[in-house]
């Protein structure tokens, strides 16, 4: 089963079992408008029903069906949260979500810049956190005139210019 990595478990929160999550894509309503999700990722990989999403600070507050203290709860702290994609809309041509986007290796002019490490939206902007393969940490915007292609199958974002970015 393909799935989408939407964001990760940071902690809990309380002590009835729910989850602060931080989302990859902050304006994601995706576990809104789920009834389940992945948590974990491999063999330990296991779907939950999801009983409750609000809005909280820096993320969201999720609560799972069968977490129901802070114990259970704080032994998620750090797995992916991931939907299967056959509860996403249909994407057109060319379209991608941002999610897909993690992990990508970024290629300039002058060869390979690094990898893909987060994403961040800005009100004008959707943008990479590219870990550079000389350990330095930059944001790329993805927009013209930088962007030049994105290919998710390959894994790869190419760049027309790397001006402002080394």
């Amino acid at each position: 089963m393909k799935t989408l990595e939407l964001g990760r478990v940071l902690k809990p929160h309380g002590l009835g079992g729910e989850l602060k999550v931080r989302l990859h894509w902050d304006g994601s309503t995706t576990l809104s408008e789920v009834d389940s999700v992945i948590v974990g990722a491999g063999a330990e990989a296991t779907s939950r029903a999801i009983e409750h999403v609000r809005p909280g600070p820096k993320g969201v507050l999720l609560k799972l069906a069968g977490i129901d203290d802070r114990d259970a709860a704080e032994a998620l702290s750090g797995a992916p949260l991931a939907v299967p994609r056959s509860a996403l809309p249909a994407l057109e041509p060319g379209e991608y979500y941002l999610a897909d986007l993690i992990g990508a290796e970024v290629w300039g002019p002058e060869g390979r810049l690094g990898q893909v490490t987060e994403l961040r939206s800005h009100p004008t902007v959707d943008a990479v956190v590219v870990r550079l393969a000389d350990g330095r940490v930059v944001e790329q915007a993805l927009a013209p005139p930088w962007l030049e292609a994105v290919d998710v199958d390959a894994g790869r974002i190419v760049l027309s210019s790397t001006d402002g970015l080394v």
